[in-house]
């Protein structure tokens, strides 16, 4: 009787084993070359941020164009009104890093300028702060369907007369 339990218990075991535990693992491997083979590229969005301006152009490259139109008008506007005094002429450029986030408000991150820029307009950092501060809000970005911070590097060109 004992020896018909143990041939009975081998044989359960022997059907059940190695088939029944190698199928998950391999679902679970195959869901991980899945999830690895996934490719999401940052540094593009789905759609741009939108100025209230650009919210009827369909296609994603005419936004684009609208947001960096109005961008460059708005801050140039903003800047235009600087009270700024200089010594001596500047004929240079400027880069400047924006930031908009997931809520559409834009701040200044990063200022990268010459030397004769600093030297004339020591508060250059202050006034493009000021400048990008009274911009309006703005619709973010968005990547699969989630609103995502942006961040976009625009010239700046400082001439004086």
């Amino acid at each position: 009787m004992l020896r018909r339990t143990i041939s009975f218990l081998f044989f359960i075991l022997l059907c059940t084993s190695c088939e029944y535990f190698s199928s998950s693992s391999s679902l679970s491997k195959s869901n991980l070359e899945i999830a690895a083979n996934t490719f999401i590229d940052f540094t593009k969005v789905d759609t741009y941020p939108i100025f209230t301006d650009c919210e009827n152009y369909a296609e994603n490259d005419n936004q684009k164009e609208c947001f960096q139109t109005t961008i460059t008008q708005k801050l140039g506007e903003s800047l235009s009104k600087a009270d700024i005094k200089v010594k001596k002429a500047v004929n240079d450029t400027a880069w400047i890093d924006i930031l908009i986030d997931n809520t559409g408000r834009a701040s200044l991150v990063d200022v990268i300028s010459t030397n004769a820029i600093d030297e004339q307009i020591p508060n250059f950092r202050e006034i493009l702060e000021q400048s990008i501060g009274r911009l309006p809000t703005m619709k973010p970005a968005v990547k699969q369907a989630i609103l995502v911070r942006s961040q976009y590097r625009m010239a700046i060109e400082v001439k004086t007369i």
